[in-house]
């Protein structure tokens, strides 16, 4: 019996069904990344599995769809419009009322896997920066970001936060407040470790 999931070949369906080919492929790579860190970093290797397949079981949705599931699961406003930032809080929501998944970590990495959160666990951090390095990831600098992830998680997770909060500035956008508490959380973590 599946620890994780009351139904894992309906919630495989679900998610075949609700992404495009190129973010299902994505979401494999994940898998695979986070499960890779997970056994460099000691931390449970089929969680990480789990968290990295189904992190954007919400991604695909219409904003129509993504909409009427953040009324659904009572999530703030903000996230009416706002699939980019929505689909890791309905993916988690999806989660648990629909599939059965209770474990409260798992549903953490899912949910902030986007923005990171100030306090988040190392199984977090894992699938957060698992989401950026993935293979099929295609930008100047992954291997030596990969490199890095597998020796400094949290070196690598500052470099994802910075390169994202930089990017959305000079996009004209404000970073979600989320990142920019996840972004002091990960630094006072480095510093309290030198």
């Amino acid at each position: 019996m599946d620890t994780i999931c009351t139904d894992r070949e309906r919630l495989e369906q679900f998610l075949v069904d609700h992404l495009k080919a190129s973010r299902y492929r994505h979401s494999l790579g994940v898998e695979k990344m986070a499960a890779e860190l997970a056994e460099i970093y000691g931390e449970d290797v089929s969680k990480a599995r789990f968290a990295g397949r189904y992190h954007d079981i919400a991604k695909c949705f219409s904003e129509d769809v993504m909409n009427g599931y953040v009324r659904k699961f009572g999530l703030p406003d903000m996230y009416i419009g706002n699939n980019a930032l929505a689909h890791s809080k309905v993916g988690a929501e999806i989660l648990r009322s629909e599939f059965g998944v209770k474990d409260e970590e798992i549903l953490n990495a899912v949910r902030s896997h986007t923005t990171g959160r100030a306090g988040m666990s190392m199984l977090e951090e894992i699938v957060y920066v698992a989401d950026a390095i993935e293979d099929n990831r295609n930008y100047q600098g992954l291997r030596e970001l990969q490199d890095q992830a597998r020796t400094d998680l949290d070196g690598a997770c500052l470099f994802i936060m910075d390169f994202t909060i930089n990017r959305l500035y000079s996009m004209g956008r404000i970073p979600d407040e989320d990142t920019i508490l996840a972004r002091e959380f990960i630094v006072n973590r480095i510093n309290n470790r030198s």
